[in-house]
């Protein structure tokens, strides 16, 4: 052994002592009894000895060889090696991949031989690891720790559901980043139904797409007037009808209901509101460009996840043609709270007022609103929100279609529930929400020309 050639004839004793070692512990090492537990040790134990760098280097490798043996594997028609000496790679960045690099590292890491398919290799090696998560109980639990999370939905179905607001399952090829770490966090949990819909979700087929005549033939049942608009009405909301409404779309996304639902007089309070109470919107919910919009870099943002999901639901029914397009006050294009128009405070000592009142509803700990009237909203617009009452064609016109895939007999699962929850939610004005809190905007009292109106709380739009 490499190490007990470099002890050579050196006093037992007086090595030990300059490694910092038993001299048991060091009797150990020398006899093969045991191995030094980290590279640190042999170093200690090797400048004890006055080795040299190269000599250093040569009994570390040594060391690690005899650690950590090559594996070899051979599984689905394909052989794989190890080599423990190469750097660990980059952890993924999702649960799921972030599991299968920790068998990676605990069981030997595999690569392919050469010669083989590398792609089907790669895919099943992939299938193997998997297979290692799901049957090895105490690898399960070494990896839950190791990884630290804690965000378990409650149970199957809501894991389900928050698979499926991260993305159309079955609808993409690939899951999303968002799903896959859903995806992990369930091949982690300690029961073993939330581990088996997991699996489920991960291997699903998609939904098959209507063909193009199915979608021509749906289509033409289409109602052209599904119901009366309520974009620009003026009367107060059913504040019960949207709370509930919202409820539900947290539910179908599998999320705790928020904690706070405060309403505010009018869009001009809600965007000044949002931003004193910007510590309980850390965290986006339904929408990938939400973290960054307090730094000013966002330029435009996605629709809602919620409606994307609707969307892609009716394009597998519908194709591409068949899904109306949203173009309404609140435009996707912008974060612009009004289009074409600015928010301004008519009377703003009553701004003012509305605004302490909404904020001495928020959670505690409330922010603490500074002396002088409320400035001017258009520089405070950019949070993402989702649109309210100005969805209303939009949803009216998606409402159409899920009724006639309805009467033509065709499985649409929770389309329709989700379709309700949305309506519901957006029966008033602008919401922006929240794990915790959600703020909402009572409808205007007034509706002029164009984009202008005026609200309860003396303020109103202007073109200016």
């Amino acid at each position: 052994m490499l190490l007990t050639r470099m002890v050579g004839a050196r006093p037992l004793l007086a090595v030990a002592l300059k490694a910092r070692l038993l001299p048991t512990t060091l009797h150990q090492y020398l006899t093969g009894q045991a191995l030094p537990p980290d590279s640190a040790t042999l170093e200690a134990i090797g400048n004890a000895c006055g080795a040299n760098e190269w000599q250093l280097d040569t009994l570390v490798e040594t060391w690690a060889l005899q650690k950590n043996p090559p594996a070899e594997l051979d599984y689905a028609g394909f052989t794989y090696r190890g080599n423990y000496r190469r750097p660990d790679g980059p952890r993924g960045g999702d649960a799921y991949n972030a599991a299968l690099h920790e068998v990676w590292l605990r069981t030997g890491k595999l690569e392919p031989v050469a010669g083989q398919d590398q792609f089907a290799a790669e895919k099943a090696l992939r299938s193997w690891q998997l297979s290692r998560l799901q049957s090895d109980g105490p690898l399960r639990d070494q990896i839950r720790r190791a990884l630290n999370h804690d965000d378990f939905p409650a149970d199957p179905d809501m894991l389900q559901r928050r698979v499926a607001a991260a993305f159309p399952v079955g609808h993409d090829p690939d899951p999303t980043p968002q799903a896959l770490h859903l995806i992990g966090i369930g091949l982690l949990h300690p029961d073993a139904a939330m581990r088996r819909r997991a699996f489920g979700l991960l291997v699903a087929d998609p939904p098959p797409v209507a063909d193009p005549a199915e979608q021509r033939t749906l289509l033409a049942t289409v109602r052209d007037t599904p119901g009366p608009d309520w974009s620009a009405a003026t009367e107060p909301a059913d504040r019960a009808t949207v709370e509930n409404g919202i409820r539900g779309c947290y539910h179908l996304c599998g999320l705790p209901p928020p904690e706070s639902i405060v309403w505010v007089d009018s869009p001009y309070t809600g965007v000044l509101l949002r931003r004193l109470a910007a510590p309980f919107f850390e965290h986006p919910l339904w929408n990938r460009t939400d973290r960054f919009r307090d730094f000013g870099v966002v330029e435009s943002r996605y629709p809602d996840d919620l409606r994307s999901r609707i969307e892609h639901d009716l394009k597998r029914h519908f194709g591409y043609q068949g899904v109306p397009h949203y173009f309404g006050a609140l435009s996707d294009d912008d974060l612009r709270l009004t289009w074409g128009a600015t928010l301004i405070a008519t009377e703003p000592a009553r701004a003012r007022r509305a605004l302490e009142e909404a904020a001495a509803r928020l959670p505690e700990p409330r922010p603490v609103l500074g002396p002088g009237d409320p400035p001017p909203a258009d520089n405070n617009d950019r949070y993402y929100h989702l649109d309210g009452q100005n969805l209303a064609s939009w949803i009216l016109r998606v409402t159409a279609r899920v009724e006639a895939l309805t009467t033509a007999g065709v499985a649409i699962g929770d389309l329709g529930e989700r379709l309700s929850a949305y309506r519901d939610a957006n029966l008033a004005g602008p919401w922006w929400p929240s794990p915790r809190l959600v703020i909402v905007c009572e409808r205007p009292i007034a509706a002029g020309p164009g984009a202008l109106r005026r609200w309860a709380d003396g303020t109103a739009t202007s073109h200016r």
